[in-house]
């Protein structure tokens, strides 16, 4: 009986499981060729409150000239979303300029102005603690281009929780699980427009609007590494194993991600150009780990290989793989050493390490004489039971 019992709690976990990996939002964007101003509908089903919504657009103009402008027009949200930010970073600009108003029901018109002078061509402002919702009908972002450059790229970064709005009690929950995002672009003639949306941290969409007829300027990527056979990442999309090429990258400042299995990431922002391949060679360093490290009492000297680390509490950082000789030291007690093994990333917890007095015997017995007795009789050392309490400690560890 039991074990048909448990045979059901799994089938029913398992339906469980699977509805909830069927009931996961889907995302599709329409059309993926439009005309400056016409209409992009980013269409969501199966969106949950508390969903966690990352919406990416990355603006990529064709041939500005001294100054760009892109606006975005007829934006609407049909949730909220709580405890939000936003973010845009310009890249190839000199000056710049961001205005955005929104007009939330039941609530008030907002208006936000953002400007700034980029550092060495790249420029980024961040608003946060906010709420996203209503209309929009203004979004501007507009400047002058570095000279030189023949395109420039913007990254808005939309980020909130769906869930209803305190500050609104109209509100009863964060909105409809099936909506339509409607919006145009305009203000320039030729670019694109790619859209890459998350939920809960996972990657549900990555496409590309095109606007008007830009000239197909892309780069290429020839990514190498050592040791080789290592995952390929660009802007958090996987490309294969190194050695690698990757052709058709958009022009600008790219986030390159390698990674293998025992070794840390190699993660750095590559500029890609439309003239040659951008070589890049990552020595991938291994995985280090760290050890947390608590005494009674503390203060204790922590010495990692005969090398002094710190006193207790502390934590070890950057602990190569492999196997570790530690040692507490303190003045009045005794020295406590102990050998550690560290994996790939591991962080090791040695906690309330008692360390014993060095006034106290160190056998596990000693023998006195018993003068009531005329003999001897036994007492048990109290450095051995604290040995046996470290090391059923350790197993709990």
């Amino acid at each position: 009986m039991k074990t048909r019992s448990y045979i059901l709690m799994v089938l029913l976990a398992f339906i469980v499981l699977s509805g909830a990996a069927a009931s996961a939002a889907t995302i599709s964007i329409s059309p993926h060729q439009v005309n400056p101003g016409d209409t992009i509908s980013v269409t969501v089903q199966g969106l949950p409150d508390e969903s966690a919504l990352r919406m990416d657009w990355e603006v990529y103009i064709d041939e500005p000239g001294p100054t760009f402008l892109w606006s975005v027009e007829g934006l609407s949200f049909p949730i909220n979303l709580q405890n939000a930010s936003f973010r845009i970073t310009n890249q190839n600009t000199q000056s710049n300029t961001v205005t955005l108003r929104n007009d939330v029901p039941y609530y008030e018109s907002r208006e936000l102005t953002l400007s700034g002078t980029s550092v060495n061509g790249i420029w980024t402002v961040y608003h946060g603690n906010d709420f996203i919702n209503g209309t929009w009908p203004v979004i501007r972002n507009e400047g002058t281009v570095e000279e030189g450059k023949t395109s420039v790229l913007s990254l808005v970064e939309w980020y909130g929780i769906k869930r209803a709005n305190p500050a609104i009690p109209e509100q009863q929950d964060g909105g409809p699980e099936n909506f339509i995002i409607p919006l145009s672009v305009s203000g320039f003639e030729d670019g694109r427009v790619k859209f890459t949306i998350q939920v809960n941290g996972t990657n549900v969409l990555t496409d590309t609007v095109t606007v008007g007829s830009p000239v197909s300027r892309t780069g290429t990527l020839y990514l190498k590494s050592s040791p080789s056979s290592a995952l390929v990442y660009v802007d958090g999309v996987y490309y294969g194993l190194t050695p690698r090429k990757v052709t058709g990258v958009s022009p600008g400042l790219r986030t390159v991600k390698i990674a293998k299995e025992g070794y840390a990431d190699y993660v750095d922002q590559v500029l890609v150009t439309t003239s040659g391949i951008k070589m890049v060679m990552a020595v991938l360093n291994p995985a280090s780990g760290s050890i947390r490290v608590t005494s009674i009492p503390s203060h204790a000297d922590v010495y990692l290989d005969s090398q002094l680390a710190g006193t207790t509490p502390m934590t070890i950082a950057g602990v190569s793989p492999g196997t570790h000789t530690l040692v507490l030291k303190k003045e009045g007690y005794q020295e406590y050493t102990r050998s550690i093994t560290i994996t790939d990333g591991e962080t090791i917890r040695l906690t309330n390490i008692f360390l014993l007095r060095s006034d106290l015997a160190s056998s596990p017995r000693v023998f006195y004489l018993n003068a009531s007795a005329g003999g001897s009789a036994s007492r048990i050392n109290p450095g051995a039971i604290m040995d046996r309490v470290n090391a059923r400690f350790d197993q709990f560890r």
